[in-house]
C-alpha cells in the first residue's frame, strides 16, 4: 500500500545538526526528514511527540516571539543519547 500525505501549509524539514552518544534508532549528524502533522517516516517517534506543536506552529505560518521565526533548534528527550536537531519551515 502506498501512503500518500496532503500537502497542507508549509513544508517543515528537521535536519540532525549534532548528537552526543549514539542515537537509539541511529539517526546520524546530516540526516533529514520531512515532518507534518500527518507525518513522521522514519524520525523517531519519541522525539516527535515532544516537537509534534511546533511542527504544526511552523507548518501553519505561526511564529515564536524570539529569534528566527522559520528555524528552531531542539535536543533530544533521551538524555544519554541526545541528537540535536534543526526545524526549518520551507514556505509554500
Amino acid at each position: 500500500m502506498t501512503t500518500t500525505f496532503p500537502q497542507i501549509g508549509n513544508k517543515v524539514v528537521a535536519k540532525v545538526i549534532d548528537k552526543a552518544g549514539d542515537c537509539t534508532i541511529g539517526m546520524q549528524k546530516g540526516d533529514e526528514f520531512e515532518l507534518s502533522i500527518h507525518k513522521c517516516g522514519d524520525f523517531c517517534g519519541y522525539f516527535y511527540h515532544n516537537i509534534f506543536n511546533w511542527v504544526a506552529m511552523l507548518q501553519f505560518g505561526g511564529t515564536f516571539p524570539m529569534g528566527d521565526p522559520d528555524v528552531m533548534e531542539w535536543v533530544c528527550p533521551n538524555p544519554q543519547n541526545q541528537v540535536k536537531i534543526q526545524l526549518t519551515r520551507i514556505k509554500s
